[in-house]
């Protein structure tokens, strides 16, 4: 790891915010809806090539539009971009943002191979620019679940399985169309790597040890004549010897079966079995949380309260000037994002061939 060098590193400032493409249209969203009510921060611009989609964005936030990227960072005041482009051009907006020394908030998966992860790293480290991949955002929403690990309460951390079963993604809100989630031009697999690569790197980070091996399968079991899988179920060895398993789909079809599903309809369950006891933590459901404590006699279970009345957070947006501000490393990195994209690519291998396939350091 490089040694942090962020140049702006000064507090009681206002940041200026500008997004990247509105492929990833629901984290520009949540960003924009986020800032109103953030006074660290403001929304300045955004670009993208569907003049349709940017009017309505624009005109929604009030703030510029700009049909290219090099425009708006040329001709915008801007501290951090958030890189909501379809995964295709990921790669090459951030070598752009960084050469322009922007703060980063990239989109995941991070790219379309290997190599362009590599050059990612590379153009991020060089720039000295603070960037947070959206693959590690479960480490900002689960920081209190890893405490509890970190303290013993179910003993020692042993298996851990995770189920994400979504409704399939929609390329702009209520299209009913997938577009370029499921077009291979643009994405490099479908539902097991972009419903999955949050969790492989949630994986990384509660065991606190990288990936050894894996052992993947893939289908199209519901949406079968997309060129990409909608479902997907790998287990990982982690070096330490913990075993985790992954169910990543796009399964999910009712009330209808054709067109995307409400997502409070999804299924998104993390279970964490320790040598004492066991949690259990689910989304979309209240009360979301069953503890077993080491030395309890029974399960507790809990409500994941929020603080009432309290104003949007964007997050990990805040997370970013908070680092900034503090001379800090992102609870996940760049390294981290192309660690678990290996890991992901090395399941997609696993599937092909049907063999279980190694990790290199």
């Amino acid at each position: 790891m490089r040694t942090i060098r962020y140049t702006d590193a000064v507090t009681n400032r206002k940041w200026r915010v500008a997004i990247l493409g509105l492929g990833h249209w629901y984290s520009a969203y949540n960003l924009a809806r986020g800032l109103t009510e953030y006074p660290q921060a403001e929304l300045v611009a955004a670009a993208w090539r569907d003049p349709a989609q940017l009017d309505t964005f624009t005109r929604t936030f009030g703030i510029k539009g700009y049909a290219d990227y090099r425009a708006l960072l040329d001709q915008e005041r801007v501290d951090i971009v958030q890189i909501a482009t379809p995964v295709d051009e990921i790669c090459e907006v951030t070598l752009l943002c960084a050469r322009a020394g922007k703060h980063l908030i990239v989109g995941k998966p991070i790219a379309m191979t290997l190599e362009q992860a590599d050059r990612m790293v590379d153009a991020v480290e060089d720039s000295g620019v603070c960037c947070f991949p959206f693959e590690g955002f479960n480490r900002l929403r689960l920081a209190e679940l890893k405490t509890r690990l970190e303290a013993g309460q179910i003993g020692e951390l042993a298996i851990i399985h995770q189920t994400c079963r979504w409704s399939i993604a929609e390329d702009w809100f209520r299209s009913g169309t997938p577009g370029w989630f499921v077009d291979p031009a643009h994405v490099p697999g479908g539902a097991f790597i972009d419903e999955g690569i949050y969790w492989i790197d949630a994986f990384r980070w509660l065991t606190g040890s990288d990936i050894a091996d894996v052992y993947a399968r893939t289908a199209n079991v519901v949406h079968k004549n997309l060129e990409v899988e909608d479902w997907g179920q790998a287990t990982f060895t982690m070096r330490n010897g913990v075993i985790a398993t992954l169910e990543a789909a796009w399964t999910i079809n009712a009330p209808r079966p054709t067109g995307p599903s409400p997502k409070q309809n999804s299924v998104v369950r993390l279970e964490l079995v320790g040598t004492r006891g066991e949690i259990h933590d689910q989304w979309f459901r209240a009360p979301g949380r069953a503890v077993l404590a080491s030395g309890a006699r029974d399960w507790v279970v809990e409500r994941q309260a929020e603080e009432p009345f309290a104003p949007a957070a964007p997050v990990p947006l805040a997370h970013v000037i908070e680092c900034v501000e503090h001379g800090r490393q992102p609870v996940s990195t760049i390294r981290d994002a192309r660690a678990s994209l290996a890991a992901a690519f090395a399941a997609y291998e696993s599937a092909r061939e049907g063999r279980r396939v190694a990790l290199t350091m």
